[in-house]
């Protein structure tokens, strides 16, 4: 997957030489708790390869025989669930084929679990880049990761796909400068899923609010992805993760990046990662378009707008100039940059009394001269006709014509004042008018513009229903475990520390991958409070 320094890996790790399939190993370049990557050679092409194999540590071991045993009868359904979803994720990715998206080249299953085989990168982490060469990172360097990464998540979208694990270890900025995404970790998230592990799926400041909850009562989206994205630049300039999501709701002790006197980096770009990092998911830029335009760039597959006029006027010289060279009048262009209808065919100019204009073109195409001369020396004219034009009157001289041109239009003052008025402005309005004037004088406004109409209009105000007298409990979980009642999921303790309960009688579940679970049954009074403790480890549980 990416250059390293490569080790022989501990007792879990293959033997280097070790053959799998068409593969040799030839080293180890990293080793988790769900998986090995190891430096391959690929004796069929002749290149060097990344594979990875699925062995999760919690749940598996390697045998004597090379193979990966289940460590546990129990663990043995988690084991096949995430070998599946390891054998999806390297199915889906073979599918694209974009330059900021981590290239597999095929999949197959051997010694009792998957491997994969990818594209070997000569590159570093961001991890690493911002611990051992902390001064690549500047705003320039982070807007062209942002950019390259915003795409390769864009493209997953189009098919419905989240991918949920953005962070600096799974990022990797090749020694050309190009960043590329590395795989979802999809086999950790099942496996979470199955074990309810929280803080071994969840990556500490990377992951938003919307990921610790997991379920529908907070949908994760677009915006789950561009906060983690945000976060990893917030890694890249402070050297630190920000503060986990779930801290920073009680009371966020991060203060916002524009106002921290950052001077090499721009409010623009501050006020951006600022916004993609805000708590409440409805308050981020809920889709890619949204993101690129506070940032000011544009998709890594379409070229920069051009300034207002550069487009017609490049376009006119270089036909001019063509024009000149094969005697014949030169055609007008296509297309504006803003998508209108081309100008007239000069032919038409000069039947209208355009010829100023036209002679002022051809005049600005061969840098200077007489612009008739230019043209009529590449023309054969009939005599009659040459004789006609000796005796017309001498024409004006250009500057005195010229600047009785009106002056041109303001085009981006135009496009903003259609777009200010905040009652009938979209996003995609917004959008539209940074990709044509995305270094322009209301670039700054529009920007923060598109932030505000970002956010989702509030809910309409629903009759206030009598809601039921709850009581409160205490949580004390060790070391931790998932609290079921009656029969529903109701979080993981710790964090977990309260618990809001009916009146009535309940079934209390507490669940840990590790051990036994206990059941417990409870009558709650209206009003009343208690505490639900329990102890894993000791084995001893109390309700009260």
């Amino acid at each position: 997957m990416t250059a390293g320094v490569r080790f022989a890996g501990s007792e879990n790790c293959l033997p280097i030489g070790t053959r799998l399939a068409d593969f040799e190993i030839t080293g180890v370049l990293g080793e988790g708790g769900f998986g090995i990557v190891y430096v391959a050679f690929d004796h069929s092409l002749q290149r060097s390869v990344a594979i990875k194999e699925y062995i999760p540590g919690p749940l598996a071991s390697r045998a004597p025989d090379d193979s990966v045993t289940v460590r546990a009868e129990r663990h043995q359904e988690t084991f096949e669930l995430g070998l599946k979803s390891f054998i999806n994720e390297a199915r889906f990715l073979a599918q694209f084929d974009h330059p900021s998206l981590v290239k597999v080249y095929r999949f197959w299953e051997q010694n009792q679990t998957a491997y994969t085989a990818m594209q070997y990168y000569e590159g570093r982490t961001i991890k690493d880049i911002v611990a051992n060469s902390p001064g690549l990172v500047t705003e320039e360097w982070c807007l062209k990761v942002l950019r390259q990464i915003l795409g390769a998540l864009d493209m997953l979208y189009t098919m419905q796909l989240l991918h949920r694990d953005v962070s600096p270890d799974n990022i990797i900025v090749q020694d050309n400068g190009d960043a590329v995404l590395l795989d979802f970790g999809s086999a950790r998230q099942v496996i979470g899923d199955m074990t309810r592990g929280l803080t071994v799926i969840l990556k500490p400041g990377y992951a938003p609010v919307e990921q610790y909850a997991g379920d529908a009562s907070l949908p994760q989206g677009p915006y789950t992805d561009i906060y983690a994205l945000a976060a990893v630049m917030y890694f890249a300039i402070f050297k630190e993760a920000p503060p986990t999501s779930i801290a920073r709701m009680i009371r966020d002790p991060m203060a916002p990046l524009a106002s921290r006197g950052l001077e090499d980096y721009s409010e623009d770009f501050l006020f951006a990662l600022d916004t993609a990092l805000a708590v409440p998911a409805q308050e981020r830029p809920q889709t890619i378009d949204s993101f690129r335009a506070l940032l000011g760039i544009v998709d890594a597959g379409a070229p920069r707008p051009r300034p207002a006029g550069a487009t017609q006027r490049i376009a006119t010289v270089e036909r001019a100039q063509q024009a000149l060279k094969a005697g014949t009048p030169a055609p007008a262009a296509t297309a504006t940059h803003d998508g209108k209808r081309a100008p007239a065919p000069r032919w038409m100019w000069g039947m209208l009394g355009g010829g100023v204009l036209l002679a002022g073109l051809f005049m600005y195409a061969v840098g200077g001269g007489d612009p008739v001369m230019a043209v009529a020396a590449n023309q054969v004219k009939p005599a009659a006709a040459a004789v006609e034009q000796a005796e017309l009157p001498a024409p004006a001289p250009m500057t005195a014509q010229a600047e009785q041109q009106p002056p041109p239009p303001d085009l981006e003052a135009q496009a903003w004042d259609k777009i200010k008025d905040a009652s009938v402005t979209s996003t995609d309005a917004v959008a539209a008018f940074l990709s044509a004037h995305p270094d322009g004088r209301f670039a700054a406004h529009a920007r923060k513009r598109m932030a505000e109409l970002s956010k989702p209009a509030l809910p309409e105000p629903r009759p206030v229903e009598a809601k039921p007298v709850l009581s409160s409990y205490n949580v004390r979980i060790k070391p931790w475990g998932t609290v079921y009642v009656d029969g529903k999921e109701r979080g993981v303790s710790p964090p977990m520390k309260k618990l809001s309960l009916t009146a009535g009688r309940h079934e209390v579940r507490v669940s840990n991958p590790g051990f036994p679970d206990h059941v417990s049954r409870i009558t709650v009074r209206p009003g009343a409070s208690g505490t639900i403790t329990h102890d894993f480890a000791a084995g001893s549980k109390q309700t009260h």
